[in-house]
């Protein structure tokens, strides 16, 4: 019989061995810094320090570490998601190493290829930073993209500020929205301006991954979460403004700083509308399921009403974020009184200008497809009519600035009318459409009603010719002569048909370099699906009537010999 003192030990032994156990499965469940949000194509993961034999396949649940090299391959690519809700997306041919010992000092390697970075929550003490060959990209709540090749470096601000190290001199280099930093080793870094809407096109395919992980029955839950952390994040942000606008003046670190929030609540913003967007299309690709229970559609339906709700109340707060990026209170700091009033002018000015634009960008946020042609070349006009007013403005505050150096008022109006002419010069080249004059629409909609009518007719010609015997040889002739009359009838439909098919591929072919689609291009596309979708069901009866007068000719010219 073993004694207390030794049963003692032992489980003690057995309690320590259990807890031991445990510890690595702990570190490796435990919440990661970095995890994979999605992959597609072949993905691999090894150890920095190992060799290329070391690649392990990727997959969703592999535990990511800090000196991972992370690796995507031709047609492949792979989604990154940081504990502190910022994304990393890597597109294909790209590879980068992780340093992430230091949650609030995180930096990503880029040794080649392209990512985009949105930072959505990034702490208020911490950073995250891209380092390429040439460059190092430092960036707080802000969407950015890098790229890294033969010895080029490039930075896109997509959204937000990006401080870039040059390497080489040791030089600062401040990136603000719509700029591009070019970097060659032993050559001087070039700035470029940008259109942003175009650059994050060239992304579409890759973040609209984001949220395809997630599944049909997980959809409910991932909306109420969305709202429900945007709601709180929303309503925090709000209510420190509203708190401000109730203060005679304010601290110009408390504006920054709400600022700074507004911005990162618009990066939660963009990823949600890609996730939103991506759980939108699967659900309307399972609607059109051929054979889907009725109940399945209901259900189906209500979940696309839940997203469209949730999309109305982002939207919403979207829009007030923006305005709080842009509002301009009224400084703690020593305010020159002579030129207070000219400034509360400026602002007055700046907020007309900009007003008819602000309902423009309402609209795009909401569907921008479907407006007419007017209005988009009144929309460019708004915008044309903007930027004079601003360039009008500029000069205003420039003289302001001249008189009076130290008004930090005038300095960050100065700056915000810049951001809004490249905001608006951008915008203004997205909204540009090419015409489809209504000569066209008109000749697409006589060829419709003409195949409609053709239609008709060749349908009773076809029923008749149905109820043709063809027991003698005169019934034989008959039946014929009424098959050659209907092909000759159906060739004038085809000569039709080619003509709206020639008339819509040549406008398709125009219009395909718009960003969005006029109500006069979905016009011209549903007339086209109309009659294609008409000539397609004529075309099979065709195709059976050219055999049956082959048959006939064969009948009738045993006959007749």
């Amino acid at each position: 019989m073993r004694s207390p003192a030794l049963m003692k030990r032992i489980g003690l032994l057995l309690l320590v061995a259990f807890f031991f156990s445990f510890l690595p499965a702990f570190a490796d469940n435990g919440t990661s810094i970095v995890k994979f949000g999605d992959l597609h194509g072949e993905v691999n993961v090894r150890p920095n320090t190992e060799d290329d034999d070391a690649y392990i396949f990727a997959e969703l649940d592999t535990p990511l570490h800090h000196d991972d090299r992370i690796k995507t391959l031709t047609r492949s690519g792979a989604i990154l998601s940081f504990s502190d809700m910022s994304t990393f997306v890597m597109k294909e041919d790209t590879t980068i190493v992780l340093d992430i010992a230091n949650e609030k000092q995180s930096k990503i390697g880029l040794l080649a290829g392209n990512v985009w970075v949105n930072l959505k929550k990034m702490a208020s003490d911490g950073s995250l930073e891209v380092e390429m060959g040439q460059a190092v990209a430092g960036l707080k709540g802000t969407n950015i993209t890098c790229s890294t090749n033969q010895g080029e470096d490039r930075i896109q601000v997509l959204r937000g500020i990006a401080r870039v190290l040059i390497k080489e001199s040791k030089e600062t280099i401040e990136v603000k929205e719509g700029e591009e930093l070019v970097v060659k080793k032993g050559a001087k870094p070039e700035k470029k301006e940008i259109d942003v809407a175009a650059e994050q096109k060239k992304w579409e395919e890759d973040t609209s991954r984001l949220g395809e992980s997630i599944q049909m029955n997980e959809i409910p839950d991932v909306l109420k979460g969305i709202l429900e952390s945007e709601t709180a994040e929303f309503t925090r942000i709000n209510e420190a403004f509203t708190r401000m606008l109730a203060q005679t003046t304010v601290e110009a670190a408390e504006v920054m700083e709400l600022q700074k929030d507004a911005e990162r609540f618009l990066g939660i913003i963009l990823e949600d509308n890609l996730i939103l967007g991506s759980m939108r299309k699967k659900v309307d690709l399972a609607m059109q399921t051929p054979g889907l229970p009725a109940a399945d559609a209901v259900q189906m339906a209500s979940l696309l009403r839940e997203i469209a709700a949730v999309l109305s109340r982002i939207q919403s707060n979207q829009a007030q974020a923006g305005k709080i990026m842009r509002y301009q209170f009224k400084l703690s700091a020593l305010i020159n009184e002579e030129i207070q009033a000219d400034i509360e002018l400026v602002r007055t000015e700046l907020a007309q200008a900009v007003s008819e634009v602000d309902a423009i960008r309402a609209v795009i946020s909401a569907n921008p497809s479907g407006q007419s042609q007017d209005w988009f070349m009144e929309s460019v006009e708004v915008c044309a009519m903007a930027l004079s007013s601003l360039e009008i403005i500029t000069e205003k505050v420039a003289a302001l600035i001249a008189e009076n150096p130290t008004s930090v008022e005038a300095q960050a109006l100065s700056k915000m009318i810049a951001d809004q002419q490249i905001a608006i010069s951008t915008l203004m080249r997205s909204l540009a459409v090419v015409e489809i004059d209504s000569a066209t629409i008109t000749e697409m909609s006589q060829i419709d009603d003409t195949l409609s009518d053709q239609i008709v007719v060749l349908q009773h010609e076809i029923s008749a010719y149905n109820s043709l015997t063809d027991a003698t040889v005169a019934e034989k002739e008959s039946r014929f002569v009424s098959s050659v009359k209907i092909m000759s009838n159906f060739a004038k439909v085809r000569r039709q048909y080619t003509n709206a098919q020639r008339l819509y591929e040549t406008t398709a072919k125009a219009t395909s370099s718009s960003k969005f689609r006029t109500a006069e291009m979905e016009e011209v596309e549903s007339v086209y699906s109309r009659i294609t979708d008409n000539f397609q069901q004529l075309g099979i009866v065709a195709e059976e009537l050219e055999l049956n007068i082959r048959d006939l000719e064969s009948q009738l010219s045993t006959y007749l010999k």
